[in-house]
């Protein structure tokens, strides 16, 4: 009887033992599994849009106007090349809200730019209207600009197709935490740096909000639009020393500022200025962006989408976070897919200070555009003493290959960052020689140190 009682227990003991090993095993496979940082290449997709754009609700300056106006006063005629809607004044901004049908080119409302942008293969387009002009005062989620933007986000949102609300934050003075302008995306409100929010408005343009009271803002009042996704926030057309040389960070800032537009429609590259953001601390991803102040960089087709994104799905959710969470390459090549990982870990993520980085990279260019086939590729990290980069692994590749893999082990106690810079048939010159830094930059892998 003892036998059979002792016998029992220890098949209770292990059943039991069992029992929570496989809820253990369970718990920490549902963890990975919603860890989009761990997931296979196979569940990224690249899609294409633009995160930076304008609309008539810029009514100061843009492919409407002969030239921009300084003074509100004094506003500057229409384009004589513009087809403009009966009834709609150039010196009026509350004129402009009429039948979106009206607007036939050059410029127009949000409806017209969303419907241009699925007319014209974009996976998402994103509207970020300067909120320091005319048609966003006072400030207000009910002012009638931005709820032009938002029926149309509600109107255009479809499979297929994700349409973004936003806005651009323009400090234009050095005064109080330096100057530089800012987008925010998928914001449930907006702010701005003229007018702002406390008390009597200044006389226009007189600024206002500060740099610094912009990112106290983000820390602590950003929420995304509809409760849907991430709030995306990013740099715009940085010069090297903006943002008054990138100071007035924090740990928490960095942590929301995602983005940084290294082109604008393909021109040259901000090399220097994203460097510098890197070295201060500043936790960014490279972007390219239209800036689009008309519907001409839509229409031409020399200029495809030029914001590229890492994402499972084309929803608001994950295409918002994937710009938050910096899966995201730039490029000077049209059909290009940039996807690698470090120790497991995809672009974009942040480790936990290793000494040991396992490299693997994989590049895909299309078939039919053999001038954009990779020919090396250059893994590079934050120079030691915090002045721009250094090369720290190099390989070429010979031949007409569309597909690149590489595999590379680093050993590293003080890199802060790596990211690759990539060269392709196209980046030679008739000497033979490479032009600097490529034509493809994809997110970096931060250290964690």
């Amino acid at each position: 009887m003892i036998m059979k009682t002792s016998r029992i227990s220890l098949y209770l003991l292990f059943a039991l033992f069992v029992f929570f090993s496989c809820k253990s095993y369970q718990s920490n496979d549902i963890a990975i599994s919603n860890n989009e940082s761990e997931k296979p290449f196979s569940y990224f997709k690249v899609y294409r849009g633009n995160t930076h754009s304008h609309t008539l609700l810029t009514w100061t300056h843009g492919e409407h106007r002969s030239k921009g106006i300084n003074d509100l006063s004094q506003p500057t005629e229409f384009h004589p090349d513009w087809n403009v809607p009966a009834n709609v004044n150039w010196r009026d901004y509350n004129s402009i809200f009429v039948d979106p049908s009206g607007y036939t080119n050059r410029q127009g409302l949000p409806d017209n730019h969303f419907e241009l942008a699925i007319a014209n293969g974009y996976d998402f387009y994103a509207i970020t209207d300067h909120s320091q002009e005319p048609n966003f005062q006072p400030v207000s989620i009910d002012n009638k600009g931005w709820q032009a933007i938002s029926k149309a986000v509600e109107k255009y949102k479809r499979p297929g197709f994700v349409p973004l609300v936003g806005f651009e934050f323009s400090r234009n003075t050095n005064e109080n935490g330096g100057n530089g302008h800012i987008n925010v995306l998928n914001s449930s409100t907006y702010i701005n740096a003229d007018h702002g929010q406390r008390g009597p408005a200044p006389a226009w343009p007189d600024a206002n909000w500060s740099i610094p009271q912009f990112y106290n803002w983000v820390k602590t009042t950003a929420k995304p639009y509809k409760n849907s996704g991430y709030v995306v926030v990013g740099f715009n057309h940085p010069s090297a020393q903006q943002y008054d040389d990138w100071n007035n960070i924090d740990a928490e800032i960095a942590e929301k500022i995602c983005t940084f537009e290294i082109h604008t429609n393909y021109n040259k590259n901000r090399w220097d200025a994203y460097i510098r953001a890197l070295n201060k601390g500043w936790r960014v991803s490279p972007i390219g962006v239209h800036d689009n102040h008309g519907y001409s960089a839509i229409l031409n087709k020399q200029l495809p989408p030029p914001t590229f994104v890492l994402a499972p799905e084309l929803t608001t959710e994950a295409i918002t976070k994937a710009l938050h969470e910096r899966r995201t390459f730039a490029s000077w090549n049209e059909g290009v897919e940039v996807r690698y990982s470090v120790n497991g870990q995809f672009m974009g993520s942040v480790l936990s200070k290793p000494d040991v980085f396992n490299f693997h990279i994989e590049i895909i260019t299309p078939d039919s555009k053999e001038n954009e086939q990779v020919k090396k590729i250059q893994i590079v990290r934050n120079k030691p003493d915090g002045e721009g980069v250094t090369i720290v692994a190099d390989q070429s590749f010979e031949g007409n290959r569309s597909r690149i893999v590489w595999d590379k082990e680093i050993k590293d106690t003080s890199a802060k960052y790596f990211f690759l810079q990539i060269f392709h048939e196209n980046d030679i010159d008739n000497t033979g020689n490479y032009k600097p830094n490529g034509s493809t930059i994809s997110a970096p892998v931060w250290t964690g140190r």
